[in-house]
Order: structure tokens, then C-alpha cells, then sequence
């Protein structure tokens, strides 16, 4: 009877090994670390570089199967800030083992527009005037004028001394989207479905920023991303 437990005590414990796996916490970073820097590589042209500070433990036990990882309450906006917490599931053979609040820090880099010499109060910002340099714009990236802006029509609101940084809070921009304006939605679906109906934009905005837009046919008003001249994206 003894050996009969025995065995079946053993049989047990080897079931619930082979049914188990364990990643460690620097696995982990590194699978997580990479996953975080290309969402936002898709997001933003600037050059991201991604730290995860820490995790609260030292191994994490998992089923046995395929892990896979999937971000939470993922958007199209990108914040460059200097540190954050992204929070992300943890599948295993596509089902849901587990979610992580994973603290990161942020370094982000571009090439930002600069002055090259004296730029008077509503002087034109040319590029005669200016020259790119990189720089680290973690927690000013709304603020800085990249290549992305090089063929909009810009205007000085104050004086910016050779080799400033050109602020955008001091800059007229011409928007690519103006208000009253026809604009084309593309309207974008979580299964890669799109369509285009005609709107009207009730706000200004460049490329990157959100405007409020409206379709008249079907009642409707959005908060959509100005994603070229007169164009715009919602993800419904």
C-alpha cells in the first residue's frame, strides 16, 4: 500500500513539474524591453531608447506552453516622457497567465531645429535661418520643431538667438488641417478594417495632433489624429 502511494505521489509531483515553466526576471526585461521600444518605434521617428528599472521578483512561475505578451489599453499616442509605466498581459498558449505594471524610463532623441542666427519677431523661420541638431527631447517633444515641419510655412512670435532651440509654443504654424476645412476620415477597425467618409474639422491641427472632426451623413463627430493635408485617422 505504501509503494502503491509512493508511486502515486511521484506521479504527482513529475505531472505538475512537466505542466510548469519558470522565465526569470532578466528574460523577462529583455522580452518586454523589446516589445515596449518597437510600439514605439511605430509611433514616433525619433530614436527610443527603453529601461525597464525593475521587477518584484526574481523568477516568475508560468504554465507550460507558449508565452506571448500583449500591451494593455495600447493607443496611438505617444508619450516621450522621461519615465512611465506601461501595463502588459502575459498569454500563455493565447490565454491570459498574468498582467504586469512594468516601470520604464525614457530616452528619445531627434534631429530638432535650431536657430543658426538671430530669428526676429515675426520673421519668417526659413531654413537659411536654421540647422537640425540632435537632441534628447524626452519630456519636450510637443515643443520641438522637427524635419517632419520642414515645408510648413513658420513665422517667428519672438525672438530666438542663435542656436535656440525653435519652440513650437513660439512658432505660427500653417495647420494641415484648418478649421471649417473639408477633410477625408479614414476610419480604422481593431481587425485592420478601413473605410473613408467626408467630414468637416471644427479644430485646427498639424500632423501628430488630435482634432475634433464631424460626418454630417451619419451624425457623428470624432477626436481624430491629423495624419496628412486635410486627412485624418479614428480608430473605432
Amino acid at each position: 500500500m505504501k509503494k502503491i502511494f509512493s508511486t502515486i505521489l511521484t506521479m504527482i509531483i513529475f505531472a505538475g513539474c512537466v505542466s510548469a515553466q519558470t522565465i526569470s526576471a532578466e528574460n523577462l526585461k529583455n522580452d518586454l524591453q523589446k516589445l515596449i521600444e518597437n510600439d514605439y518605434k511605430s509611433k514616433t521617428p525619433a530614436e527610443v531608447n527603453i529601461k525597464i528599472t525593475m521587477l518584484p521578483f526574481q523568477n516568475l512561475n508560468l504554465h507550460d506552453g507558449k508565452i506571448s505578451y500583449v500591451l494593455v489599453n495600447n493607443t496611438d499616442e505617444c508619450k516621450l516622457v522621461s519615465r512611465d509605466v506601461r501595463r502588459v498581459n502575459i498569454l500563455v498558449d493565447n490565454k491570459l497567465e498574468r498582467t504586469l505594471n512594468v516601470p520604464i524610463e525614457i530616452n528619445a532623441y531627434d534631429e530638432v531645429m535650431v536657430a543658426a542666427d538671430t530669428i526676429s519677431r515675426e520673421q519668417p523661420i526659413s531654413l537659411n535661418k536654421t540647422r537640425f541638431k540632435k537632441m534628447n527631447i524626452t519630456n519636450k517633444s510637443e515643443f520641438v520643431v522637427t524635419k517632419a515641419f520642414m515645408n510648413k510655412e513658420m513665422v517667428a512670435k519672438k525672438e530666438f538667438k542663435e542656436g535656440e532651440v525653435i519652440d513650437k509654443r513660439f512658432v505660427k504654424l500653417r495647420p494641415d488641417v484648418t478649421q471649417n476645412s473639408e477633410v477625408r476620415i479614414i476610419l480604422n477597425s481593431d481587425n485592420g478594417f478601413q473605410i473613408s467618409i467626408d467630414g468637416i474639422a471644427r479644430t485646427d491641427g498639424t500632423i501628430g495632433e488630435y482634432v475634433t472632426v464631424e460626418n454630417k451623413m451619419y451624425n457623428k463627430v470624432y477626436n481624430a489624429k491629423v495624419i496628412g493635408e486635410n486627412r485624418v485617422l479614428v480608430n473605432i
